[in-house]
């Protein structure tokens, strides 16, 4: 068994908090509402209301003359391709933010968030048939997806309290699927793919690393999240998170508890 002072300083070691200020930038991705990788499609009669680029592909379809685009579109241009190189950046940042609490398996529909970083392990969704999502309150709101994310028919998300569709971040490990009739917000930043069921109504931006695709949908972009907030980052989060990089925190626990048992 442990001497006292060893439990003491252990239990200290994996508990303590640091504050972390997370401040989430698109940079020049947020000049953009939609940004894929190798196509953006359309069926129907879809409004995107915001500037579209695509990089490396230049391949768009499905616009003339059933879908609207207002704003400028960039092809395979050096603008498009900065821009899907920021929104990699900002994928990655917002992937190692550190976590509020672990969702991992957790329906949305029905929840009532605060601000905060919310992680699942694997999937995630809006999963209840016209589940409602509540976000309360002013600040940043992250949801780290490990694979798909999803959202049922006619489901929503509400905002109230001062919370904005800008400053509403889900960084997805795969692909994102919205249901029919769905309201969502936020900005999406998809490792593959994002796709759109009929009639979806988003505020925010899309971002995906292969394609987007629209059956009569509306999507209106929104101003940058220009604000920061504090979140705690405690030393226990940071190795459920990593392994690999809290080596040393276990050798030198390893060393004190050999150096207390001499």
């Amino acid at each position: 068994m442990l001497p006292s002072a060893t439990f003491t300083v252990l239990l200290s070691l994996f508990v303590t908090t640091n504050n972390v200020m997370i401040c989430p930038t698109l940079r020049s991705a947020v000049n953009f509402t939609v940004i894929a990788g190798s196509a953006v499609s359309n069926t129907g009669f879809t409004i995107i209301n915001g500037n579209l680029a695509i990089s490396p592909s230049v391949s768009l379809t499905g616009f003339n003359p059933t879908g609207i685009i207002n704003g400028i579109t960039e092809l395979g241009t050096g603008a498009a391709l900065q821009a899907q190189q920021d929104v990699t950046s900002a994928y990655n940042d917002l992937k190692s933010a550190p976590l509020t609490a672990q969702m991992t398996g957790v329906d949305l529909a029905g929840k009532t968030l605060t601000a905060g970083v919310y992680k699942f392990d694997s999937a995630a969704g809006i999963d209840t048939p016209a589940g409602i999502l509540i976000l309360n309150g002013a600040g940043i709101y992250i949801f780290q997806v490990g694979s798909a994310l999803t959202t049922s028919a006619n489901s929503e998300i509400q905002l109230i309290n001062g919370a904005t569709p800008n400053c509403i971040f889900w960084q997805v490990g795969s692909s994102a699927t919205l249901g029919q009739y769905s309201r969502f917000v936020g900005n999406i930043l998809a490792y593959a793919s994002v796709g759109f069921a009929i009639g979806v109504t988003y505020n925010g931006s899309v971002y995906a690393k292969a394609a987007v695709s629209f059956i009569s949908d509306t999507v209106t972009g929104q101003m940058s999240c220009n604000v920061c907030q504090i979140v705690p980052d405690s030393v226990q989060g940071r190795v459920s998170r990593n392994l690999s990089q809290n080596i040393p925190l276990y050798i030198f626990t390893i060393l004190l508890v050999s150096f207390f048992r001499k």
